[in-house]
């Protein structure tokens, strides 16, 4: 009789510890406290639903007006020598064998944006959310290719959607995420962000709640623009644009910086026709202008730094309002490029006028908005940073005077 005492004893210490240990797991599960991959999830199994879809605080220094300058400047000189890559999230340098940017793939020179570092100058301003989310498609470039990559982040954003507000403060993180990868990186081309698609999951346990993010296609569909509408497809447009970019990388080799950037809005407006009907495929990204040789001034305007950042000189896109010959402003996208310390604008579109019949373009038309200085340049642009739901993204400040050799 005592050795069945025994062992009844010792068999309920053992579901007394069981159910302890499991209680235990439960909880942290429920409240975030480890991130347990779904199919392990208690949680899971005990009530779930798809409560929210969306379409398109701080992990380091947020860059302002104020600050921009500075952190560029800053920034660019730390990675003067070729062989230093500035890490900006972890403010670390690190020695890397970083290949001459001519003798490489368009990819690889793209893909290492910590060479020049207005490759995260939209990427610098958002919030820590908005940086979370940029990094995962940078990270996973390859994948993101194949149009399907979904970025899970598990319950990263838990705490966040527990705050009053916290959904929409989300929301706007990952459009302008979205955006300023766009504007960053150009060579995305391919990407169709109308097709990027947030889910938020909640996990109801009583009156807990836990909240899963994960931004990805629609089911059974893929972010890919309309034309790219595979995988096969957008590494045929890359594979096209990666021979391109290495002959025309080839050609400028050895020029000094003004006929680089000379080289590149010559070529550009020589090759490239404005599409007035704003109607074609590609007309605001890369492919459409350097292959298709078509686009509006967004598509000038990515070319113009896809190109520039192959060649390793800082360029960025900046948005705003011009006003036409006509008196008339409309919303409109140009550049600006720093040579020999100090930054100027370029507006490639203008400097492409449309030609009636046979009529002769003098070189000063070509060049009219060529390396300005804000007092010309401001006659007729202004900068408002709104790539998106007025963004108000800020810019360097462009130099006074115009450019002078």
């Amino acid at each position: 009789m005592r050795t069945n005492e025994n062992l009844l004893t010792i068999i309920l210490s053992y579901l007394i510890i069981f159910i302890f240990l499991i209680t235990v797991y439960f909880c942290l599960d429920i409240f975030g406290i480890i991130d347990v991959p779904e199919k392990y999830s208690i949680a899971c199994f005990l009530g779930s639903r798809v409560s929210k879809l969306s379409v398109a605080v701080d992990l380091d220094e947020i860059v302002t007006k104020d600050n921009i300058d500075e952190w560029i400047n800053v920034r660019h000189k730390v990675i003067d020598d070729p062989n230093q890559i500035y890490d900006s999230n972890t403010q670390n340098l690190e020695v890397s064998n970083v290949t001459d940017p001519v003798q490489s793939s368009s990819t690889d020179v793209i893909a290492q944006e910590n060479m020049n570092v207005t490759n995260r100058m939209y990427y610098s301003q958002l919030d820590s959310y908005g940086k979370l989310i940029y990094l995962q498609f940078i990270e996973h470039k390859d994948e993101v290719m194949e149009g399907t990559y979904v970025a899970d982040f598990g319950a990263e954003f838990n705490d966040l959607l527990h705050e009053e507000g916290g959904d929409q403060v989300l929301e706007n993180a990952f459009q302008l995420s979205v955006n300023s990868l766009m504007f960053d990186n150009p060579e995305f081309f391919y990407l169709d962000i109308t097709k990027i698609y947030m889910s938020t999951e909640i996990l109801n346990i009583g009156p807990l709640k836990k909240y899963k993010v994960k931004i990805g296609p629609a089911e059974g569909g893929n972010y890919l623009s309309d034309y790219f509408r595979d995988k096969q497809v957008v590494f045929a447009a890359n594979n096209t644009l990666e021979k391109f970019i290495n002959e025309f990388a080839n050609q400028i080799s050895g020029l000094d910086d003004y006929m680089k950037v000379r080289k590149v809005h010559d070529y550009i407006i020589q090759n490239t026709e404005y599409d007035q009907s704003v109607s074609k495929d590609n007309i605001y990204n890369i492919y459409g202008a350097l292959i298709g040789h078509i686009a509006v001034c967004e598509g000038y305007s990515k070319s113009f730094k896809y190109l520039l950042d192959a060649a390793n000189i800082p360029c960025i896109i900046v948005c705003g309002i011009a006003r036409n010959s006509n008196g008339e402003t409309e919303s409109h996208a140009w550049n600006y490029v720093k040579i020999n310390d100090l930054w100027y604008a370029v507006d490639s579109t203008w400097d492409d006028p449309v030609i009636i019949g046979r009529g002769y373009v003098s070189d000063s038309i070509y060049t009219k908005y060529f390396l300005k200085g804000s007092v010309e340049f401001f006659r007729d642009h202004t900068e408002d940073g709104n790539i998106v739901n007025n963004s108000n993204f800020v810019y360097p400040t462009i130099s006074e005077g115009n450019y002078s050799k």
